[in-house]
């Protein structure tokens, strides 16, 4: 099901009535972010409000946040008070702070708790929806490095054996690297992975242990320090790469590190495993929200830290599966110093970089926010769909906005450049210029509506651990209470209450069909257990327990239009005397039956349903993708024949009956069945709800011509996609080293026939004589046969110096062929590496005619039916 839009606020034009009679809600389509987006802002332009509000969106959306807080300020996000009263504020004034201004901390809290209402109530939110998000998200809050909040075990990567060896090896090898620098960073030794003989010895005994799944932690570590298990380190002996003494000096640099009571805290709490902490809590079903807090660390520390969770996030990425949707959203505000322009390379950019270039096709959202543009790479800027640009305080920064969103290509919506610059210079507070690509026009000003959170400012290392023993499980939350009319910037209407059962539907028998008289199955209610699941993984069973299959466009409108106008869902009539043989099925129907309990007891009854066995064929021909989906469909009938699409569920065969359960009594079925036309129109909608809802996701390397074959998962096609790249590689290879020959053979004859021509002349000049034999052979032979020796030395003379310029000019010539020649294949050399960034999602949809029906049949549901 698509995740709801967020709502930010209000968006208005760039042109036109900047007053609020030209406002309009806005809503972002949660799938925009799959393309990332950038928030920018100087200090006052609401840039970290934005940010709050994107992720408290996200939450109440259900899609997990994990956010990156460098300054103290996303832990915000715990600050929701339910009530909005003084009393929830209270404990957070600063009393001090308080005194300065001659008044105590109830007044301010007072004056807080007012402004956050009239907030909220002006954005059309209040405390209600407060307590909804409170209720809905899972928050942690860690801090790697101290026990003020929810520690991490950042060595984890060296102490926990993981199946990344087997799976995904660069990416094990970049997290034991990065282990391996922030260790030898602690111990104040080079952690560079390239130029360090420590980091070089310590991965080699490191991966040797983590390859044969054994611990290799600081203990094992020291030991294989004392007696090295391997004999070389490259093409030298261990004891000449790295000697023993000062393998013993290393050795008690690290054991005093080992020792030390503060480096226990790098050691202790949650594993660094962003796939477990993303994962929704299957028992309470609340979203994760977690927030990564480095603000108590020393620069380098950061630095090594967050590239450590950035590999494991990218390694984790990697192995999911492709989709458009939003699956998660990554937030890292205050990125300054993280992601810098060319040609600084912290560890952090590499793994951000790749994020931004590769998440996108497994619905992996990145927003990035920071108070000057000119802080973040070019490359990570033209990977971002949506841009949100707050006041900017030098003209520089301006600058380099407007030369990201305008040119040739429009990419500020056709906004002249000039008036651009203008626009920026004269926003608001909380008034962001956007350019969003997927929306036309694609730029707009958006005006942030009023956060859920208290946006209090940084909050300290003793505060973080205040927090963290406040967040206990919040009570449940009161549903939303219909907020009386809202202007523009409101979120949209909140959820519906459930609908109350019909007193005329009996409840469903667990194993039966979802019964049509249960309108509950519209609102559906978490369960104490989870549900049966037949052999093909598919949940069949009661409504509340069965995932629907998505709503055609047509129902969803009927949908809402009932809504609107106060109409209750179309229900069954109370169920008529039921007769103990089934009616027959319209011409050319099955009939097929829901298993019975292991005891039936008395008044047992059957519902129907129509059913419909569809297959989808998905084909896209240039890439040569064919897929065949073939589902079950089923939905229960309307009083009238026809079936009530918004309904629809997905059946497994496996667990129905071609019987009926013994002693079972059935329902009529509607009348309009009899005829042969309002059959064939039942079957008909549900063949045309198959075509409007199927889809399927393949991931495709359009370059490479590659497509995701049925069943095949996405690290055996990104292999596959290597190896293709690979073959593409060494063929061009093939075809620049045939593409050089000619020119490096021209140039070698060329550099052959100087250098014979210098030999020549220089063997000119060798034979006559110098100045001195001139001067004597004028005083023997006389002046004009010395003039004319002496011209005959200065042209040979310049004809030494003619070869030896062509021949060194051909021999730098061919110099810069060969250097040419290297940077083509060492360019072609990279293409298997970068293959995977060439993998998008394609999107498959059948056409009209794509989709047959293998039969129709009438499904029957089972309830307990009383008496009747």
């Amino acid at each position: 099901m698509p995740t709801r839009p967020f709502a930010l606020g209000r968006s208005r034009p760039l042109s036109g009535d900047p007053g609020a009679a030209a406002a309009r809600p806005l809503e972002l389509p949660a799938h925009h972010l799959v393309t990332h987006g950038v928030v920018v802002g100087m200090t006052g332009s609401g840039k970290t409000g934005l940010v709050m509000v994107l992720v408290e969106e996200a939450l109440r959306s259900g899609v997990p946040v994990l956010m990156v807080d460098v300054k103290g300020d996303l832990p915000n996000l715990l600050f929701t008070f339910p009530e909005l009263s003084p009393a929830e504020f209270e404990p957070w004034i600063d009393p001090s702070a308080a005194a300065r201004d001659g008044r105590g901390t109830g007044d301010v809290a007072a004056e807080l708790a007012a402004r956050w209402r009239a907030g909220l109530a002006a954005s059309g939110l209040g405390p209600a929806d407060v307590a909804a998000l409170r209720a809905r998200m899972a928050p942690r809050l860690l801090t790697p490095g101290t026990t003020a909040g929810e520690p991490i075990h950042v060595l984890s990567a060296l102490e926990t054996p993981s199946s990344l060896w087997d799976e995904d090896e660069e990416a094990a090898r970049e997290a034991l690297s990065a282990s391996l620098s922030l260790l030898l960073r602690l111990v104040g030794r080079d952690p560079d992975p390239a130029r360090s003989r420590e980091h070089v010895l310590l991965a080699h005994l490191a991966e040797r242990r983590l390859r044969e799944r054994r611990a290799a932690g600081l203990e094992e570590l020291l030991a294989d320090l004392a007696a090295p298990p391997i004999a070389a380190v490259g093409a030298l002996d261990v004891d000449a790469f790295f000697a023993p003494k000062e393998r013993q000096a290393l050795a008690r640099e690290l054991n005093t590190l080992l020792a030390s009571p503060t480096f226990a805290t790098w050691r202790k709490g949650a594993p660094l495993d962003v796939a477990g902490w993303l994962a929704p809590d299957a028992q309470s079903g609340k979203t994760p929200a977690v927030i990564v807090s480095v603000a108590h660390l020393e620069d380098d520390e950061r630095l090594l830290v967050l590239g450590l969770l950035f590999d494991q996030l990218l390694s984790w990425v990697r192995g999911l599966s492709g989709t458009s949707d939003l699956r998660a959203l990554v937030v890292f505000d205050e990125v300054f110093g993280f992601l810098p322009p060319h040609p600084a390379n912290p560890p952090t950019k590499r793994p951000l970089l790749a994020l931004l270039k590769q998440a996108r096709a497994f619905g992996v959202g990145v927003v990035l926010a920071t108070q000057n543009p000119m802080d973040l790479d070019y490359k990570a800027l033209s990977n971002a769909g949506a841009w949100f640009v707050g006041r900017l305080q030098t003209d520089a920064d301006r600058e380099r906005v407007v030369e990201g969103l305008s040119g040739a290509d429009g990419g500020a919506g056709g906004v002249d450049a000039a008036a651009l610059s203008a626009t920026l210079k004269a926003l608001p507070p909380r008034t962001f210029f956007v350019r969003d690509v997927h929306m036309q026009p694609p730029s707009f000003l958006a005006e942030t509506r009023f956060s859920l959170s208290w946006l209090r400012g940084p909050v300290t290392r003793r505060e973080v651990g205040r927090l963290v023993r406040g967040m206990s499980p919040p009570p449940p939350a009161p549903p939303p209470a219909p907020p009386a009319p809202a202007p523009p910037a409101a979120s949209g209407p909140p959820p519906a209450a459930p609908a109350p059962r019909a007193a005329s539907g009996p409840p469903p028998v667990a194993g039966a069909l979802p019964a049509a008289s249960a309108p509950a199955a519209r609102s559906p209610a978490p369960l104490p257990h989870p549900p049966p699941v037949g052999p093909g993984g598919t949940v069949v069973l009661d409504p509340r327990r069965a995932p629907p299959v998505p709503a055609s466009r047509a129902a969803r409108r009927g949908e809402a239009a009932r809504a609107s106008a106060g109409a209750a869902a179309p229900a069954s009539p109370p169920p008529p005397a039921s007769p103990a043989a089934p009616p027959a099925p319209p011409e050319g129907w099955r009939s097929l039956y829901a298993h019975a309990p292991a005891a039936a007891p008395e008044g047992f009854r059957y519902i129907p349903w129509v059913a419909c066995s569809v297959v989808a064929h998905l084909r896209d021909a240039k890439l040569g993708i064919t897929l065949n989906q073939s589902q079950l469909l089923a939905a229960p009938l309307l009083p009238d024949g026809r079936p009530d699409l918004s309904r629809v569920t997905r059946l497994d065969p496996s667990l129905l009956s071609p019987s009926p359960a013994a002693g079972a009594r059935f329902a009529e079925l509607p009348a309009p069945l009899a005829k042969r036309a309002a059959a064939q129109a039942a079957a008909r909608a549900l063949r045309e709800h198959a075509y409007r809802t199927t889809e399927a996701a393949v991931a495709v390397h359009r370059e490479l011509g590659l497509a995701q074959a049925e069943g095949e998962p996405l690290e055996a096609f990104a292999a596959r996609c290597r190896a293709a790249a690979a073959r593409l590689a060494a063929a061009e290879q093939q075809q620049v080293i045939g593409r050089f020959a000619p020119r490096i053979a021209r140039l070698g004859e060329r550099i052959a026939a100087a250098k014979a021509r210098y030999d020549q002349a220089e063997a000119e000049v060798a034979a006559l004589p110098g100045a001195v034999g001139a001067a004597l052979l004028g005083l023997v032979a006389g002046r004009e046969t010395a003039r004319r020796a002496g011209t005959q030395r200065d042209r040979a003379a310049a004809k030494l110096e003619r070869a030896r310029t062509e021949w060194t000019d051909a021999d730098a010539a061919l110099r810069d062929l060969h250097a040419a020649q290297a940077a083509e294949l060492s360019a072609l050399e990279q293409l298997p590496l970068r293959a995977a960034e060439g993998i998008e999602t394609k999107r498959l949809v059948p056409r009209k005619n794509d989709v047959e029906v293998a039969f129709v049949a009438l499904a029957w549901a089972a309830t307990l039916a009383g008496t009747g």
